[in-house]
């Protein structure tokens, strides 16, 4: 009988590694990352007030401000001021940014916490040279000071970070994404809200 029951239970031995076998390719095969998750930006996490480093590009954000609207220069000198309002609420962020590498550009999108993406607004709204910091071509570690504006429903803004990217267009694949907390917890949001105003006067010829 002993004789007659090995080969049976050596047989069951290989049935049963080889389902174990398969069951495991399986499970790799629904749990290895998509290709989508591979060629993702590597994201970098940073904080408000701190200087934060990509591969290519330094950034530091310094404050955040709230506005209704902004009052703004004429296109030419002596036409009358003009105001840009927001279809949401203006959230500007002030900072510094470095080109590290190379000449380029950096660009920013507010991701609110339920994944939105807003990106920053381009460089004619509102028009405000040598502050709007959208399209602005940086060169290599020479620090530019300005900010970068986002017109957004005032309701995504709790626990929005701030993400800052190389080049334009969207983020690139397997590069860095800067991704910065800053710390729009309830308290702070109603900080920022309490010192909104419903037109920010940002002209530089103060005599229209």
């Amino acid at each position: 009988m002993s004789y007659l029951a090995r080969p049976l239970s050596v047989r069951w031995g290989l049935i049963l590694a080889t389902i174990c076998a398969l069951g495991l390719i399986v499970f790799l095969r629904r749990h290895q990352p998509s290709y989508e998750e591979k060629v993702a930006p590597l994201r970098v996490t940073g904080t408000i007030n701190a200087p934060a480093k990509a591969r290519n590009f330094e950034v530091k954000v310094k404050r955040l401000k709230l506005a209704r609207a902004y009052r703004i220069d004429g296109r030419y000198d002596g036409d009358p001021s003009r105001v840009v309002r927001a279809d949401g609420i203006w959230l500007s962020a002030l900072l510094e940014v470095t080109a590290t590498g190379e000449p380029g550009f950096v660009s920013a999108q507010l991701r609110t916490r339920d994944g939105r993406l807003y990106a920053a607004s381009g460089p004619d709204r509102p028009k405000l040279d040598g502050v709007n910091l959208a399209g602005t071509s940086l060169a290599t570690g020479i620090t530019a000071s300005g900010a970068y504006f986002f017109d957004v429903p005032e309701d995504r803004l709790e626990d929005a970070t701030l993400q800052f990217y190389w080049g334009l267009g969207a983020p690139g694949s397997m590069d860095h994404l800067l991704d910065i907390d800053l710390g729009l917890e309830v308290k702070a949001l109603a900080e920022l809200r309490d010192e909104a105003v419903p037109e920010l006067d940002m002209r530089t010829r103060m005599d229209r």
